[in-house]
């Protein structure tokens, strides 16, 4: 097992011991959603690797070319069942679980991590509300450009008393959600990244792109986000290309 994949697994197996290993455990204690069993992510983590060794591909869902880099790979557990292993983790969605399970590095080395089914919910709701006062007034409600490609929105034409936001899967923290020049969701993970750096010493590998620390130090993908590269020791988002 690679560096990285101990580093995260070992952070789940010690919050389950502080805690008790509860179900819907919530971490480390600061996470605003619990994670997966431990066993649950290492089961799969090992069906993956098994599937991948004997087949030369990972068992993956199919993708649309313009889906998020951290959405692509979806695992596909109609392919694991039952040549390598018995059922999906009760953690999973597609056994009544509160998560996606889902690939990163798969043209490295494949490493499983999870999606919370409420924060997808959450985008794709978001998406179809833009969507339908698009439809409605020929034009989307943007207002100014926070990054190349990426909007606010006029959340009062959109009948909001707020700017909108969703939960973050990482610490006890409400994230600001955008949108791309197709209306697209996008999630702001500043926060959480500002905090990993700040707090955490966090050392991203690729400065290009720092969105790796989140799953370094957590099994839980940033869904609907962009790149983002550091700007005066702080995270600053690159833009709709991800």
């Amino acid at each position: 097992m690679n560096q990285r994949k101990f580093k995260w697994l070992s952070v789940v197996f010690l919050a389950c011991l502080l805690i008790g290993c509860q179900s819907n455990v919530q971490g480390d204690g600061t996470g605003s959603r619990g994670f997966p069993h431990n066993e649950q992510l290492q089961s799969v983590q090992a069906a993956v690797d098994e599937f991948q060794e004997q087949r030369g591909v990972p068992p993956i869902q199919n993708f649309e070319s313009d889906t998020g880099l951290y959405e692509r790979y979806r695992v596909d557990f109609s392919q694991l069942i039952p040549g390598f292993m018995n059922d999906a983790p009760a953690s999973a969605y597609e056994n009544g679980g509160d998560f996606y399970y889902t690939l990163i590095n798969v043209e490295e080395e494949p490493e499983v991590r999870v999606i919370p089914v409420l924060v997808m919910h959450e985008a794709n709701q978001f998406e179809r509300t833009v969507h339908q006062y698009t439809r409605t007034h020929g034009y989307p409600p943007l207002e100014e450009m926070v990054a190349p490609g990426v909007f606010e929105l006029d959340y009062e034409a959109l009948g909001l008393d707020e700017p909108p936001t969703v939960q973050s899967p990482y610490f006890a923290t409400n994230l600001p959600i955008y949108v791309d020049r197709e209306g697209r969701a996008i999630i702001d993970y500043a926060i959480d990244l500002n905090r990993l750096l700040q707090e955490y010493d966090a050392e991203p590998e690729d400065e290009e792109d720092i969105r790796s620390i989140l799953t370094d130090e957590f099994p839980v993908a940033p869904v609907y986000s962009v790149p983002y590269s550091i700007e005066d020791g702080e995270p600053n988002m690159i833009g709709d290309v991800n």
